[in-house]
């Protein structure tokens, strides 16, 4: 089933439709909070949801959008998490048996040679902005412009964070030989 025809049994409050959204959508969703650090990643995935099929109707657009819509609303789940977690005296760090579920072949490679635990720590030494535009790159499968979006930030920007987050995260690995390497994409010139 197509989206757009998704999108019209949603507004009518058909269930399946509801259904093969959250089938679609939820795996990436789920890894973004995931990698992010959130600590109860299946209650935010699902309240990403609830805030999204609560607007289905006002939504205007089409499943790219719709992703950037679940992936904002993630982001902003994450980082009220994690302010919450910080007001708390005792913060335990991250940790998680699952591997993150991704879609694209970087960070498919990247899950299935390193740990999670292992993939959080390289991800910890990164500021917290090339953090986010990687997540939301590469897990969220974003496009600049819509992470830009997301973000509030500009293309130009975004495109820099993306930049610096990969080379750090490369540098990050490389220093740490006791972890197999995954493929961190190379640089490509910008036109």
């Amino acid at each position: 089933m197509d989206f757009d025809e998704l999108l019209r049994e949603a507004r009518l409050g058909e269930g399946q439709a509801f259904a093969e959204l959250w089938r679609r959508h939820a795996p990436r969703v789920a890894g973004f909070v995931r990698a992010g650090g959130a600590r109860d990643v299946e209650e935010i995935t699902s309240d990403v949801f609830t805030a999204a099929f609560g607007g289905i109707g006002r939504f205007e657009g089409d499943e790219a959008g719709f992703v950037a819509l679940l992936m904002t609303i993630a982001r902003r789940r994450v980082i009220d998490e994690r302010r919450r977690r910080h007001r708390r005296v005792a913060i335990e760090p991250w940790q998680h048996d699952r591997d993150v579920t991704a879609a694209g072949s970087v960070e498919d490679d990247a899950v299935a040679r390193v740990s999670v635990g292992e993939l959080a720590e390289h991800l910890a030494r990164l500021t917290q902005d090339q953090r986010e535009v990687v997540l939301l790159r590469l897990v969220g499968d974003l496009s600049l412009e819509q992470t830009a979006t997301v973000m509030g930030k500009r293309v130009g920007t975004v495109k820099s964070l993306q930049r610096r987050g990969l080379d750090a995260l490369r540098r990050s690995l490389a220093a740490h030989p006791q972890v197999t390497r995954p493929a961190v994409p190379e640089r490509k010139p910008t036109s």
